[in-house]
């Protein structure tokens, strides 16, 4: 009979265990007039009322770029508690990182060994969520890569568009739900993520 009831509740415990934690990777291919540049593989770990997000981009564009970017994001309750970010070139003097860390009532954001503080006390929305989430209602998202908030517009039909400094934008497409392209200004033309 005791056999039994720790079996039951081992299996309890087990299905239990199981229903809260699930994860999600999508895969896109990075396009720059019509030649495919680079990868993104975007995956996201729940765990109860915790999520880390992981995304890793790879890019090679021979003689005009070559980067790997990785973004680590970690939340508790659906706020941002931390996230990391490593752009590496194989040039030393190229390379990036911004860790972004919650505090007791701000944000401290180190880029590059050099900390300032955003203040807000809560971060409940993140440009790496978009990969996962259709952002409907959203009009400020914080960019872990750049360590600020950003302007996000509603183009309706499932578009909307990311503001980034110096007048660029990035144009994020969602069918059902589900981010199918990303349009990325750059300085040389507009570069595509595509969900394959």
């Amino acid at each position: 009979m005791k056999g039994a009831i720790w079996s039951t509740l081992f299996i309890c415990l087990f299905t239990l265990n199981s229903a809260l934690l699930h994860a999600q990777t999508h895969n896109y291919e990075i396009r720059f007039s019509n030649h495919v540049i680079g990868n993104v593989t975007a995956h996201c770990k729940v765990n109860g009322a915790s999520r880390n997000i992981s995304i890793q981009s790879k890019v090679d564009m021979k003689l005009l770029a070559k980067f790997n970017l990785d973004i680590s994001c970690d939340f508790d309750n659906d706020i941002l508690v931390r996230s990391k970010v490593i752009k590496s070139s194989g040039k030393d003097a190229d390379n990036k990182t911004i860790i972004t860390q919650r505090e007791a009532k701000n944000y401290s954001v180190i880029q590059n060994g050099e900390k300032s503080v955003l203040n807000t006390t809560e971060i409940v929305h993140s440009v790496g969520e978009m990969y996962f989430t259709e952002p409907r209602q959203i009009t400020k998202i914080f960019s872990e890569t750049l360590g600020i908030f950003l302007t996000l517009n509603s183009l309706g039909n499932g578009l909307y568009e990311l503001l980034l400094p110096e007048g660029k934008k990035n144009v994020y497409k969602y069918e059902k739900g589900t981010l199918v392209q990303v349009e990325v200004s750059q300085a040389l033309g507009k570069a595509y993520i595509i969900r394959v």
